[in-house]
């Protein structure tokens, strides 16, 4: 909002409310709008979309664009067509970007385990969940990280030569 240059006095109506009523309250028309940070697919979105004819709408402009490039923990991206039923084009929007975080006391071995499953499985991985589709090594270790890259992690991407 303190993009954009609004505050809450700039609406009839600014209420928080849990995820499990925001559909709903999109639906009875206590809510015009909802705004929701989460992976894609959600089933609270799939809900309104499903009950209340409601629509996904692009969140870009001059004000996102200052946003994300201000804060490194925000990235744009897209919900893909057909994501939801009856949503036929993609949606550009922004958000967080998921991190794994691990103390840097968790043994070096173990991180780097981890690791490198996940990399050496990695088309696996992404059909584990469609949030996961559009991921590319490079962008998972250096774009919006949360916290300091751990040992063992720098030591599997050192070797794969993504990192110096």
């Amino acid at each position: 909002m303190r993009a954009k240059g609004w505050s809450t006095e700039d609406f009839q109506l600014a209420t928080e409310l849990p995820a499990s009523q925001q559909s709903m309250a999109l639906c009875h028309n206590r809510v015009q709008a909802m705004v929701y940070m989460v992976g894609h697919p959600n089933p609270s979105i799939s809900q309104a979309l499903r009950l209340c004819d409601a629509n996904l709408v692009d969140v870009a402009g001059p004000e996102i664009d200052r946003l994300v490039s201000e804060h490194p923990f925000y990235a744009y991206t897209r919900i893909p067509a057909g994501t939801y039923p009856g949503v036929d084009e993609p949606v550009m929007t922004f958000g967080t970007l998921a991190t794994v975080v691990s103390s840097s006391d968790v043994d070096e071995k173990l991180v780097y385990g981890v690791v490198k499953t996940v990399f050496e499985n990695f088309d696996r991985f992404k059909r584990t969940h469609k949030a996961f589709h559009a991921l590319k090594p490079q962008a998972m270790i250096n774009k919006g990280l949360a916290a300091p890259l751990h040992e063992g992690a720098k030591r599997y991407y050192r070797e794969q030569g993504w990192i110096d």
